[in-house]
């Protein structure tokens, strides 16, 4: 495409209706039948209808983020996220009048804080913010807002910050649009800075998690490397700790009433919406906010960078570097030729870091992606190395790859499948009412022509190979920048005094006359729909021996076709190894590079994957591929040959990923440490084969396993657009099965460890937070605890009106992340278990743990709180649509659990006549007086482990242990 091309495509304009008392902008063929409003106040409302589910996806955005921080306050926009979840005059407070005569108190004293360098003074002020604070949180109503938008059936409320927005988001029923619309209206109309102080200290543990985060870290760095002089490079979201811990409350004010205005805000609807009826609530709520002149932002160019900028950090997790290139901004050229130039590189097939460093194992792993901003956008390029290889080494390869693409070393079919595979990505995405209202946002916080928007696909259809080649010749050169993350001690760790902060007592029992008038809105109630296992899935014989299971797709062309086995890893230990290597294989016929490219062209993607008792073998993408991925796979399944100098590479690879796992923190506690307080050291997370076994392996018996899968009984699942009696002659034409099926190996049994003690598994990791995971294990799975569960997760720990929520995060801000659930276990033969977790600093584990055991021993009894959650679960049933190929996984679920039918319906019907001393019952049946396992994962030379040692004896357990290896 040439420049004037682009110019002519930036002129389409949006078309416009004017006939009814809302006029609209749309584009024309836009796949999500979006309208945009724009209210007399300038705010706009972008509404796509779409009718699959009772749902709607909103999501509130503002067109502001960290790069509109002042320099001082870095971090306030992220904080003022966070506040809005506080409620207003209106709500969140049982006197007003008195309580903003103690904010302002506060805030003046935050600004006498801030505004000393005397570490004895600040110290001196903030024990008086402290006890006007706590005097303020006396009329406070904490979590009215979170019990708000629970209570109207809410799923995923949250919020987050970036570089230039802050979007705050919530799934609603679609009954329960004007209620939404009605709290979101006062809550973004004035800003309530209550219970501060005890957010500011959550805020900072996000901040030390962020420390603790070698990938964040090294994302910093590349961006000041990138943006030396502009906000993106020199400031983050997150914000510097000595400013988190010196905020200015007029200035989160200030920032709230320049930018939270209407005319630099959207309201996003997507799904099940009327659009007359959804703008004429938005009008009557939103209308009356009062517009406000937005400050352009202004910023210095960049020069450009003449030479590498490199930088190096240094954490406890896996090496790894970052590398990327700057480009113009969402509304120019390279935001459009950088989608596909990614692509090239890496699309998970057959870009060239698919097939040249990854199918060939030159790098333990590598990515490509554009991150498109407003200002600027960029290339990055993330690489692991091997055992024995340098991140220099790693660069100097992915450098080699953008080399090709320089010199037009690329198969000429590989754009024209990038474009194609590039549509169906979208057209996927589309299926996903969030995924909608989130392009929603992009479009309105890049600015971009949302008719431009809507044509990027058809723009990118004509772009030419010749345009990519000089597109990489003009900007691919020496003018990078790479971060290096090595192993070792970071030596930058922030480092600042845990304030005294008095724990704050929670009012559960009033309630403010708005949520009061919000319950007492009308509301229709819908009805639930359960599933039907045996009518919802079309099943019939493919033959006498293998189940045929079938779901039309009746919205787009793509399908999904899985092989399903009920055996895994337990029944075959090699299973997972031959798995693993069946991508780097070819047949007789072809190549594995040539298999992946063959996929690729077609629009398909062809995986197989292992479990601990199940094997799937899946195909998926373009329903009119389907017969040549069939025949395909069914080929690959047949003649794949085994290869023994790819087969050692990849032993090389495995090693080295187990390595990595053992620099992993997630993987350390989620994963080793989990399961060894569950089954003991010998468990199905250490069931895996040796190094030695892995070096002596026999390959044609790997391979044997592939190629005998579908002699094992297995069954047959297509979601598509095809009909079943179609696609079923299509599988017998190429599935080649014995006359009689084999039965499935015997699998290895792993009993889980009783409990009648506490006891502490400890390993020691160096990170700035603890992480504090609880485990206690009740009985096996019982259905009959299900509804009993579900109230107690909804009420108890699991959400932002929780219990343990507001105990432990909003009271005491003993930690950013602290929960408790009642799990419910995969397969019948398995335990039910009580879990908690805390994620806090070493300094404040005792009292964050005293805190927790403190209501997992004695449940506190919130009769309108448990209302709420009861109320929210019938919300949350009534609204919830299975569809598509998720009421197949769902039949599956139930059925891995000794079910044949859909148990929501019992639950639904137990929680409407649920009391709360039912629930109590159930607490202190399951929950109460336990005993633990405690998992603790942390820096040793922090942990008073005298002190742990008084809670119950410690094990400390090596790497080795954990991980088996």
């Amino acid at each position: 495409m040439l420049m004037e091309d682009i110019a002519v495509a930036q002129e389409r304009s949006l078309l416009k209706n004017t006939s009814g008392k809302y006029p609209y902008e749309y584009a024309e063929n836009d796949p999500l039948q979006t309208r945009i409003y724009t209210l007399q106040n300038g705010l706009k409302v972008y509404i796509s209808p779409n009718a699959d589910e009772p749902r709607i996806q909103t999501m509130v955005a503002v067109k502001a983020g960290s790069k509109n921080d002042p320099a001082e306050t870095t971090g306030l926009a992220h904080y003022l996220e966070h506040m809005l979840f506080k409620g207003t005059s209106k709500f969140g407070t049982s006197n007003w009048e008195a309580e903003k005569k103690l904010l302002q108190g506060i805030s003046d004293l935050y600004e006498q804080h801030r505004n000393t360098n005397d570490a004895t003074e600040k110290k001196r002020i903030y024990h008086q913010i402290d006890s006007l604070s706590t005097q303020a949180a006396q009329h406070a109503i904490p979590s009215e807002y979170d019990k708000m938008v629970t209570a109207l059936g809410a799923t995923g409320t949250n919020a987050y910050t970036s570089n230039e927005q802050t979007v705050y988001i919530n799934n609603i029923p679609s009954t329960a649009l004007e209620k939404w619309v009605k709290i979101e209206s006062e809550r973004f109309q004035e800003l309530v800075l209550r219970l501060f102080h005890t957010e500011l200290e959550t805020v900072y543990e996000e901040f030390n998690m962020g420390q603790d985060n070698d990938f964040r870290k090294s994302y910093k760095s590349l961006f000041k490397g990138l943006f030396p002089t502009h906000p993106y490079g020199t400031q983050t979201t997150i914000g510097e700790g000595e400013h988190l811990k010196n905020p200015s409350m007029v200035n989160i004010h200030r920032y709230f009433s320049t930018y939270y205005v209407p005319n630099n805000m959207a309201v996003i609807l997507a799904g099940d919406v009327n659009p007359d009826a959804a703008i004429a609530l938005c009008d009557e709520y939103f209308g009356k906010w009062q517009p406000k002149p937005i400050p352009p932002f202004q910023y210095k160019p960049e020069q450009p960078i003449a030479a590498p900028q490199v930088s190096e950090n240094y954490g406890s997790q896996a090496e790894h570097l970052y590398l990327g290139f700057r480009f113009e901004g969402a509304n120019s050229r390279d935001a459009l030729l950088l989608r596909l130039m990614s692509r090239m590189l890496e699309n998970g097939q057959a870009g060239l870091f698919d097939i040249d460093l990854m199918q060939k194992q030159k790098v333990l792993d590598v990515g490509s992606y554009e991150m498109i901003l407003h200002d600027y956008s960029a290339h990055i390029l993330y690489g692991v190395p091997r055992e024995g290889q340098t991140l220099q080494e790693v660069k100097d390869l992915m450098l080699q790859e953008i080399e090709k693409i320089k010199k037009g070393d690329f198969e000429p079919w590989l754009l024209e499948a990038v474009l194609k595979n590039y549509r169906l990505e979208t057209i996927k995405g589309y299926e996903d009412n969030r995924n909608r209202a989130s392009a929603l946002v992009s479009a309105f916080v890049l600015d971009v022509n949302y008719a431009d928007y809507v044509a990027l696909l058809d723009e990118l259809d004509q772009i030419t190979r010749e345009d990519i080649i000089a597109f990489a010749q003009k900007n691919y050169g020496n003018n990078y920048v790479v971060t290096y993350k090595y192993n070792g001690e970071d030596k930058n760790v922030h480092k600042v005094e845990k304030p005294e902060i008095t724990p704050l007592n929670i009012n559960r029992s009033e309630q403010s006359p708005f949520v009061q008038g919000i319950e007492a809105m009308s509301e229709s109630v819908l009805e639930p729909v359960f599933l039907d296992y045996q009518k919802d899935i079309e099943t019939t014989p493919l033959n006498t021996q293998i189940p045929f299971n079938y779901i039309r797709n009746k919205n787009n062309e793509l399908f999904k076709l899985y092989y399903l086995l009920d055996m895994g890893t337990d029944h075959v230990k090699e299973l997972d190894l031959a798995i693993r290597y069946l991508p780097y294989l070819g047949t007789d016929r072809y190549s594995a590079e040539e298999l992946k490219k063959e996929f690729f062209k077609l629009g398909l993607k062809f995986d197989v994957f292992s479990a601990r008792d199940k094997v799937y073998v899946q195909l998926s993408g373009l329903g009119s591929s389907l017969e040549e991925g069939v025949k395909l796979f069914e080929h690959i399944l047949a003649h794949v040959k085994a290869d023994p100098n790819i087969y050692n590479e990849l032993v090389e690879t495995i090693l080295k990923e187990r390595a990595d796992a053992k620099l992993s923190k997630q993987e350390i506690l989620q994963r080793a440490l989990t399961s060894y307080a569950k089954y003991g050291a010998a468990s199905p997370y250490t069931y895996i084969m040796s190094e030695e076994e892995l070096r002596n392996a026999d390959i044609e018996r790997l391979v044997q396993y592939i190629k005998t899968l579908t002699q094992y009984k297995h069954r047959i699942f297509y979601y598509g657009p095809d009909a079943a009696d179609n696609v079923k002659e299509i599988i017998k034409k190429y599935h080649r099965t014995p006359a009689l099926l084999s039965d499935y190996p015997k699998a290895t049994v792993f009993r889980e460890l009783d409990q009648t003690q506490n006891h502490i598994y400890f390993a020691d990791y160096k990170q700035k937070q603890i992480d504090l995971m609880l485990l206690s294990r009740d009985e096996t799975y019982n259905p009959k605890n299900a509804a009993a569960a579900y109230i107690f997760n909804e009420y108890f720990g699991a959400g932002l009106s929780s219990i343990v929520f507001q105990e432990i995060r909003e009271a005491k801000a003993l930690a950013y992340t602290a929960y408790s659930s009642y799990t419910t276990p995969v397969r019948q033969n398995e335990s039910h278990y009580l879990v908690a977790y805390i994620g806090t600093q070493a300094d404040k584990l005792t009292d964050a743990l005293d805190a927790m055991m403190a209501l997992l021993n004695d449940m506190p009894e919130a009769a309108r709180q448990f209302e709420g959650a009861k109320e929210a679960a019938l919300k949350k049933i009534e609204s919830q649509r299975f569809l598509g190929d998720r009421i197949f996984w769902d039949a599956e679920a139930a059925r891995s659990r000794g079910l044949s039918y859909d148990l929501r319906r019992d639950i639904y019907a137990e929680i409407k006549t649920m009391t709360l001393p039912q629930l109590k019952a159930f607490f202190q049946q399951h929950v109460k007086n336990k005993s633990f396992a405690y998992l603790l994962l942390g820096d040793k030379s922090k942990l008073d482990l005298e002190a742990v040692q008084k809670i119950a004896p410690v094990q400390e357990l090596s790497l080795e242990q954990l991980f088996g290896y």
